[in-house]
């Protein structure tokens, strides 16, 4: 036969074939570090601006003016409200409960309480906070129940439901007829305006990460993205492209919209920008717990769908926990806000005002992260159930005194927030009611936060290897500290007295004159210690879960053959971490500076002086 047709022209790339390329190392920084330090600074710069939109909105409804448009829009807002308060609380429920799909009896439940009595609020039916209690649990639990997908229903399904509709209810008759205080809407303005800034280091900071990808992990990021070409090429692009344009109207339409009496079409793109933002979120999480636990069997990996890839294991668990770890972030970033404001303000009005803007930063900071020990239970349980080798790596092994670092950054974060309290309530009327009390809780404190962070041996790894000390271990009398029930009971502990503290805290406001503007000159640092620990611990977490995939890029796929692909010391990872750390909070800084103070101070050198009489000639 006739010889077979030379078709490898439409194979062959050229010359290109043949190149090789040495490793590149930009001015001998290790490759990994500098990955590690882009992908950092974008995840929290990425938390910034999914953290603080969702309470902004919140925030902006309870400063606008209750005109009929305004009531429309509260409509949605309460039902996205409804719809995160349900989730965190359903969660809860069902970890600690044991309540199968707690998550969606509260999320359908407390969305549609909230639904059903906004709907009535707007027509001025069901004023009364019982009533709306009453009917939210109603319409919520008989909505739920036929939504969520369980054999049979069990008692304690139906009560979370009933639970989270009531509260669905209670909160949304709250904000339809609450008083608008102009101090929210400038609150949420002011942040809007960091938000915008922030927004363009994101993205800044997101490419940066992907180009050093590129370079110093080519083969490894060609992998992940042709895993999920789907994601990658159509949804991540369109969600984060459509998500700027909506930001950059929610954030430039602000003024125009007000004074156009349309601020109920600005609090809807307010809440569009959080379903695009959350939506993100829970995309970008798919590859990134696919990373940690791949779905099984892994030599089936080829033949599964994309959707089986991102919906694996762990990625609800992460999900959980960014939401509420977010939401903390953003809290104690207004914590941050408030501080700087307050110190650079001269005006009385002005501390007053910065004043307030710590309490409200902490009162969120702490409402959001005390369900937040639930929600890192939730994810290591995960992690055990997917493969117990991962979860004894991070909990007894190579990373344990990671975890250590971690539980200390915890309990003194808890016990930051209760002395924030403490000090605001001095100046606060009749508030010293409530000081013995909070004493011995700080005690309990104290106390709770040593158990957590305690281990049961002081060498990082399962068995003493050559240089380490055998005896530095617990001696048996003491070894019931490290054990979990020690670690669960002195969490719930840390949890119960701070939100019994939130309780006497917010009774106090609500009872006796508050004093803005006269705190305790320790305020405002502890509120920007706060924040600072806040962006340490969230970077000292990702780090840990990066590292828990030991010398794998892809768990039990994709192997790591580079020479960083070891585990780095305590000291090395706590010393990058702190120098990440710091970059993040100069230029926040900076931004906060530019996006607040500066434009204060230009104002004030620009206004035209007021005339002077004259003699008259």
């Amino acid at each position: 036969g006739g010889e077979e047709e030379d078709l490898s022209y439409l194979t062959d790339i050229g010359p290109a074939a043949e190149h090789e390329f040495e490793e590149y190392s930009f001015l001998g920084l290790s490759n990994r570090k500098f990955t590690w330090a882009a992908a950092q600074l974008h995840i929290l710069f990425a938390s910034f601006i999914l953290g603080c939109p969702m309470f902004v909105v919140i925030m902006e409804v309870m400063g606008a003016r209750r005109t009929q448009g305004v009531r429309k829009a509260i409509i949605l807002s309460n039902v996205f409200l409804g719809v995160l308060i349900g989730v965190v609380i359903g969660i809860t429920g069902e970890i600690i409960i044991g309540i199968h799909h707690g998550v969606l009896y509260g999320m359908w439940a407390c969305a549609f309480g909230a639904l059903f009595v906004s709907f009535l609020n707007y027509f001025h039916k069901l004023m009364g906070l019982r009533g709306s209690a009453i009917v939210g649990a109603l319409a919520g639990t008989i909505i739920a129940m036929p939504l969520t997908p369980v054999e049979h229903y069990e008692t304690s399904g139906i009560i979370l439901a009933i639970v989270n509709g009531a509260i669905g209810g209670l909160l949304s008759n709250g904000i339809m007829f609450a008083k608008s205080d102009y101090k929210f809407e400038r609150l949420s303005h002011e942040i809007t305006k960091v938000i915008g800034i922030c927004y363009s280091f994101t993205a800044l900071s997101g490419g940066l990460f992907l180009f050093v990808m590129l370079v110093a992990y080519k083969d490894f990021i060609t992998y992940l993205i042709q895993s999920f070409p789907m994601l990658f090429m159509v949804a991540y692009p369109t969600l984060f492209i459509v998500e700027t344009i909506v930001m950059y109207i929610y954030v430039y339409s602000w003024d125009p919209l007000n004074k156009a009496n349309k601020k109920g079409r600005h609090i809807v793109t307010g809440v569009i920008l959080n379903i695009l933002g959350l939506s993100l979120l829970v995309a970008l999480d798919g590859p990134a717990t696919f990373m940690q636990a791949p779905p099984k069997p892994l030599d089936e990996l080829l033949n599964i769908g994309e959707w089986s890839k991102i919906a694996n294991a762990v990625w609800m668990p992460l999900n959980y926990h960014r939401l509420v770890g977010n939401g903390t972030f953003g809290g104690y970033m207004v914590c941050i806000i408030g501080a700087y404001m307050y110190l650079w303000s001269d005006k009385k009005e002005e501390r007053e005002y910065y004043d307030w803007v710590g309490y409200i930063g902490n009162i969120i900071g702490v409402a959001i992260m005390i369900p937040l020990p639930a929600m890192g239970y939730i994810f290591v349980r995960e992690i055990y159930q997917y493969d117990a080798t991962i979860g004894m790596y991070i909990m007894s092994d190579r990373e344990s005194m990671f975890m250590l670092v971690q539980g200390l950054l915890v309990g003194t974060m808890f016990s930051a927030s209760n002395i924030y309290m403490w000090v605001s309530m001095k100046r606060i009327e009749n508030a010293e009611r409530f000081f013995p009390a909070m004493k011995f809780g700080f005690i309990l404190i104290v106390i709770s936060a040593a158990i957590w962070f305690t281990p049961r041996r002081f060498f990082a790894t399962m068995m003493p290897e050559p240089g380490m000390n055998a005896d530095m271990v617990l001696p048996d009398n003491l070894a019931f500290l490290a054990l979990m029930v020690s670690k669960n009971t002195a969490a719930f502990c840390l949890v119960t007295v701070t939100f019994i503290n939130y309780i006497f805290y917010t009774i106090a406001t609500k009872t006796g004159k508050v004093a803005y503007g006269k705190i305790n000159p320790l305020g405002p640092y502890v509120l920007i210690f706060l924040g600072f620990s806040d962006i340490w611990l969230m970077s000292w977490m990702g780090t840990i879960r990066e590292l828990s995939r030991m010398n794998w890029h892809i768990y039990k796929v994709f192997k790591d053959v580079t020479p960083e692909k070891f585990a780095p010391s305590l000291a090395e990872s706590g010393f990058h971490v702190t120098a990440i750390v710091w970059t993040f909070f100069v230029l926040m800084t900076a931004i906060i500076w530019i996006g607040i103070k500066y434009p204060k101070t230009k104002k004030k050198e620009t206004e035209s002086p007021v005339a002077s009489p004259q003699m008259a000639e």
